[in-house]
């Protein structure tokens, strides 16, 4: 590529508008930061791709396109080679992550034996670092391939930066495309401790099949409450998000004849900020209902998600 002027090129996930620029960006050497607009596909049992748009590249360097050998994404593929720290690459999103929650990392490459055996992969959720991924780009090319999972939030921007730190001096990195897969399994059950949680003298209540709502949305809560010692109550409700994703609002009812009284139900209002959200509005949640107290997201362990047969 030139010193200057823009390329256009791939679609989707692929490079798209390149241009050379000053070392002004981010000055970090060889970063290639690749950024995927989230707009959220049609829910699956399983996973949930969330697809991308338009995304502009700036590049500062040296980065090459490539179209052979084929199997790359779009309409062609770029290298940089490792050592001179002059190289550097930005996508810029569109669009804030919609759900908060656990996404996968996938990427794609071109396979090649001068490839780098550790092209690094850091992933963003708004200006927090959530993990770091290293990939042999010698191997498994042309196809996308996992590197890990992280906790996203919703509201916030998500960035993956591919840079050469730590690649061989003389090796190629290669950036062809990347996306985020929503992890369904990982959301299938939602717990919320009130008072410490069931176990250490307070309430939990598990949503079963509940994952956090996207921004501005509202699903079904369903699940049961355990209480006490041995006290499990049916409950129902609502669960919604707020439109800055950032507090989630659950109303359940609960029903236990032995603990309400035949005919009677509790009901809960709880407020609080999903795990990961960043900025909290509300500061530490709160259950202003029948089991009152300090609320916050928990683990779902099995211990919590066993419903005997027989209880109080």
């Amino acid at each position: 590529m030139g010193s200057a002027g823009h390329r256009l090129c791939g679609d989707g996930m692929g490079i798209r508008n390149r241009t050379n620029q000053g070392a002004n960006l981010m000055n970090s050497p060889k970063t290639l930061i690749v950024i995927m607009l989230t707009a959220l596909s049609a829910p699956a049992f399983s996973e949930t791709v969330l697809e991308t748009d338009d995304n502009v590249a700036t590049l500062t360097g040296s980065w090459a396109s490539a179209t052979a050998p084929a199997g790359y994404y779009g309409s062609d593929y770029a290298t940089a080679t490792a050592g001179d720290a002059t190289d550097t690459a930005r996508f810029a999103s569109l669009r804030p992550i919609t759900t908060s929650g656990t996404w996968c990392i996938q990427a794609r490459w071109i396979a090649g034996g001068n490839r780098s055996t550790a092209a690094r992969y850091q992933v963003f959720d708004g200006t927090t670092s959530r993990g770091t991924f290293t990939a042999n780009q010698k191997t498994d090319g042309g196809a996308w391939r996992r590197l890990g999972c992280v906790v996203l939030t919703a509201g916030n921007t998500s960035e993956v930066r591919l840079s050469d730190t730590g690649s061989a001096a003389g090796t190629v990195v290669v950036a062809d495309a990347v996306r985020w897969v929503w992890e369904e399994s990982s959301s299938q059950n939602y717990c919320i401790a009130v008072n410490g949680g069931f176990g250490s003298g307070g309430t939990t209540f598990i949503g079963r099949g509940f994952s956090v709502p996207t921004a501005g949305n509202c699903k079904p809560w369903s699940g049961f409450t355990k209480t006490a010692s041995s006290v499990i109550a049916t409950s129902t409700g609502t669960g919604c998000t707020s439109s800055d994703g950032k507090v989630l609002t659950v109303t359940a009812f609960s029903t236990n004849p032995s603990w309400f009284g035949a005919g009677g139900f509790g009901s809960d209002h709880i407020q609080l900020c999903p795990a990961g959200a960043a900025g909290c509005p509300i500061g530490s949640g709160v259950d202003s209902g029948s089991f009152g107290g300090p609320a916050a997201p928990t683990a779902c362990t099995s211990g919590l998600l066993n419903l005997p047969a027989i209880h109080d």
